[in-house]
């Protein structure tokens, strides 16, 4: 499901013991990683090789081109990667607003609900409104739906028809 949220969205509340940064190509492997151990096993990748592949392919810009303010990591303090939004502009699919659109956002099983899905959006929310953009989108899959829609819902998302499709 195609959703779209008007700019700007509130600061977030990073929680303590954690920072965020910009990613970084160096972090594709670390990446891979989290995004393996965050998704349910197939859905998101193959295998841990295939979620590396993934992760250098955003930075190779292979799902469009990247946000890089609006891309971010939060980082424990041990200096562990457990949560991601990667954002881009351009992306290759049909129907997408012509808007930072938001490709991955995901948490470590291990670090959920402590806010840091909403503190990921809000702060590429921030980055995109800062960089003159006016909304962002992004796409819930079926097989992760039901937290993402709840938090994407509560932020104020809505369901959109995709760019160029006929109601009826």
């Amino acid at each position: 499901m195609l959703m779209q949220r008007g700019l700007p969205l509130p600061a977030p509340d990073v929680p303590a013991g954690v920072t965020l940064r910009p990613q970084e190509p160096s972090d594709a492997e670390a990446l891979g990683a989290l995004y393996w151990d965050s998704y349910p096993k197939g859905v998101a990748a193959v295998d841990l090789e295939d979620a590396v592949e993934e992760m250098e392919g955003v930075f190779a810009g292979e799902y469009g081109t990247p946000v890089e303010e609006a891309s971010l990591v939060v980082v424990d303090a041990d200096g562990a990667l457990i949560g991601c939004i990667q954002t881009v502009t351009s992306p290759p699919w049909e129907g997408i607003p012509a808007v930072p659109f938001v490709i991955e956002l995901f948490v470590h099983p291990g670090h959920r609900r402590r806010g840091l899905g909403t503190v990921l959006l809000l702060s590429a929310a921030q980055a995109c409104h800062a960089g003159g953009w006016e909304s962002m989108a992004l796409n819930v899959q079926e097989e992760t739906a039901g937290e993402a829609m709840h938090l994407y819902q509560r932020l104020g998302f809505a369901e959109i028809t995709p760019v160029g499709a006929v109601e009826g």
